[in-house]
């Protein structure tokens, strides 16, 4: 079985460093330091500060050399070999550090992470630092701890349609009715009487 190591240390350029060992099993002979595989480490001080609030639980029940306070796990002491259980939640908080940028985020995921149960954390594991979906299963556990479900919009109220006003009929007669009651009214001319014609009798 694998076993985990938190060391902190420190450098003149970088400041203070945070790595997380793995050492895998070997049979037949002692573990060695070229054995370590790093499975994360972080120098940036907002990085290192979650580092230390999500390893504490994991601190205060360290196997050697002893528990230790979070706060007191600084550069100078010796590191700490972590429970077999323990040491897999850390590493999967190390792998996805340098991608949770925002406070909520990082709050989301160390909650999510510390509730999840042992055999999902075995699943996770195996699935983000085995095999040739390193990086989707990464990314894909970034997602499932600190995916935010929208709230819903209220639907909007139908606007009420506008009433359109109808239209009054005209009140006198129309310009072709008028015309038409004018020669109606207008007396027509009397024809004139036609004359007699005179007729001339021959005696």
């Amino acid at each position: 079985m694998e076993r985990f190591r938190l060391r902190v240390k420190q450098q003149a350029r970088k400041g203070q460093i945070w790595e997380l060992h793995m050492f895998p099993a070997v049979s037949g002979r002692a573990t060695k330091e070229s054995d370590a595989k790093i499975m994360g480490s972080s120098a940036t001080p907002e990085t290192i500060q979650w580092l230390r609030e999500l390893s504490e639980p994991f601190l205060e029940q360290a196997e050697e050399p002893g528990p230790i306070k979070a706060s007191e796990f600084r550069p100078g002491t010796p590191p700490r070999w972590l429970r077999h259980a323990d040491g897999m939640r850390l590493a999967l908080g190390f792998a996805s550090a340098r991608y949770l940028t925002k406070p909520a985020q990082r709050k989301m995921f160390r909650d999510g992470l510390l509730e999840l149960p042992a055999e999902v954390v075995l699943y996770w594991f195996t699935l983000c630092f085995y095999g040739y979906r390193q990086l989707a299963g990464k990314a894909a556990l970034r997602t499932l701890l600190t995916y935010e479900q929208p709230a819903e919009k209220p639907k909007p109220e139908p606007k009420p349609k506008p009433v359109k006003a109808k239209k009054k009929a005209a009140g006198g007669p129309t310009l072709f009715e008028m015309n038409g009651t004018a020669d109606a009214d207008e007396p027509k001319p009397k024809a004139k009487p036609r004359a007699k014609k005179t007729t001339t009798t021959s005696r």
